[in-house]
This record gives C-alpha cells, sequence and structure tokens, in this order.
C-alpha cells in the first residue's frame, strides 16, 4: 500500500499472490468504503439516524452507489428500493467484500434490505441507541454488537463491523469503550484464517476467542513498529485472518479470490 501511494512502479511486492489477489488494508480504516464513510456520515455522528445509515451503508458496501442515495433522514423502504433498481439499470449497486443474501426469503436483495433489515432498524433505533451508546453510561462494544444482532440480517459478522464503524467515528460513544481495544467478533473468514495460522486445528465460535488471544500473543511479541507502525485493534487483526486465509488458499490451489488486482 505504502509503495502504491507514493507512486512507485509496480510490481509492489515480490509475492506473485499479493501482484494478482485483492486484499483489504492491514488498516480497516484504510479501505476505500470505509473512508468514504468517515468523510460522508461521520460528521453526522449526533444525528439519530446515524446508526440507520451505517447499517445501510454496510450492506450496500459501494460508495457510488452511498453517493446517489444520500444520507437518509426518513424510512421510505419503497423509496430506497425504487433508486436501488435504477442504480442497478445503470451498473453495479453492491460492493463485494461482504456477502449479503436474504437468508432464504424469496425476496430481492434489495427488497430484503429495504423492508427488512432498515424495517426493523427503524422499529428497534431507540432501543439500538440505547445500547450502541447514546443513553447510559461506560457503552461496552460487546453490549452493543449483541444488540446490533437482534436486526434481521445482522449475523455476527457484519453487527461486528457496524459496530467497528461506530467506535471509530469520533465524537461516538463507543469510540471511548472499555474494550475498545480487545474486543472481536469470529466471522466465517477469520475462522479459516486462524485454523491455518494453527496448522489446521479445527477452529469453532465456541475455541475461537482462546485460539484468537494465543495468537494475539504471538503478534504482540513479533510486532515491529519501526517497520509495522503502531499495533493494531483486535478487531483489525481478525479483519487480518480473512486476508490471511484468502492468501493460503490462492498460494495452496485450494482456492481462487473473488476480485483480481492489477499488481503487475
Amino acid at each position: 500500500m505504502l509503495k502504491k501511494e507514493l507512486g512507485l512502479v509496480r510490481p509492489w511486492s515480490s509475492n506473485e499472490v499479493f501482484q494478482r489477489t485483492y486484499f483489504c488494508n492491514v488498516r480497516r480504516e484504510h479501505d476505500r468504503i470505509t473512508k468514504f464513510i468517515r468523510e460522508t456520515y461521520s460528521r453526522e455522528v449526533q444525528d439519530p439516524w446515524f446508526l440507520y445509515n451505517i447499517i445501510f451503508s454496510r450492506f450496500i458496501n459501494w460508495p457510488d452507489s452511498l453517493s446517489s442515495i444520500g444520507y437518509l433522514r426518513t424510512h421510505d423502504p419503497s423509496e430506497i428500493e425504487r433508486k436501488l433498481a435504477n442504480l442497478a439499470k445503470r451498473g453495479k449497486v453492491w460492493g463485494g467484500a461482504y456477502v449479503i443474501t436474504t437468508h432464504g426469503l424469496p425476496l430481492a436483495k434489495a427488497a430484503y434490505l429495504c423492508h427488512n433489515v432498515l424495517g426493523a432498524t427503524y422499529k428497534a433505533r431507540e432501543l439500538l441507541n440505547s445500547l450502541t451508546g447514546w443513553v447510559g453510561s461506560a457503552p461496552l462494544l460487546a453490549t452493543a454488537h449483541r444488540a446490533l444482532q437482534t436486526i434481521e440480517g445482522l449475523g455476527s459478522f457484519l453487527a461486528a463491523q457496524v459496530v467497528a464503524d461506530l467506535k471509530n467515528t469520533p465524537g461516538h460513544p463507543l469510540a471511548a469503550a472499555p474494550d475498545w481495544w480487545t474486543f472481536v467478533a469470529h466471522g466465517p473468514g477469520s475462522i479459516r484464517g486462524l485454523s491455518w495460522f494453527w496448522n489446521g486445528a479445527t477452529i469453532t465460535p465456541s475455541n475461537f476467542p482462546s485460539y484468537f488471544q494465543a495468537m494475539r500473543e504471538y503478534v504482540d511479541e513479533n510486532w515491529d513498529q519501526m517497520t509495522m507502525g503502531k499495533p493494531i485493534c483486535n478487531q483489525d487483526l481478525q479483519n487480518c485472518l480473512c486476508e490471511f486465509s484468502k492468501f493460503m488458499k490462492v498460494s495452496n490451489g485450494t482456492g481462487r479470490s473473488k476480485r483480481n488486482y492489477p499488481g503487475v
């Protein structure tokens, strides 16, 4: 990333997998969609519709679509669905970083998002705001994470992505959460990545925390701030596991990446 941003000539890595495979950044805040959220939504941090927009943005996960729709200040699922349909006629609507499904319901993805996910978010907005930081004291990321999973369509992984957006927003209560550094939630990619790290160990949601903590200790012992910068929080480390899983399956020929990268 540094070589690319400095304008150096390709290839930016001597590793062929890195040259041809798209990877997210080590630090989540450097990713394109996260930069867009910071530039577009963070100024609205105290607005009661802020969380609604963050959830919407993570399902869409594509800056061009979000720019076209704009910041939402009313709950009008049919109108949002209409706008998404118009965008679909012109080209790409959804980002590909996260797998978005209707969880088996016979609905189009846009209809599921607009009516089911956003509908549940709107109905629970006051409760969500009370459990994600704006009401009460000393909010925890773990509490916010559990609250977000009560919304249809938000499983552990996506709920954790929303938590990360909130905790990294200047001025949001979760930015001062006591578990800001240590909170982590597993996802399918990080479970696979952790298994790769521990040489094929069977990683499950129940044993994920203990295996993750052991890896955290290894990373801390081997982290060189001179070359790697400041240490990363557990959520960034968890995201790195997803990318490590991708690297290993491409390197070993057991899978391929959804996205190629023009690094040569």
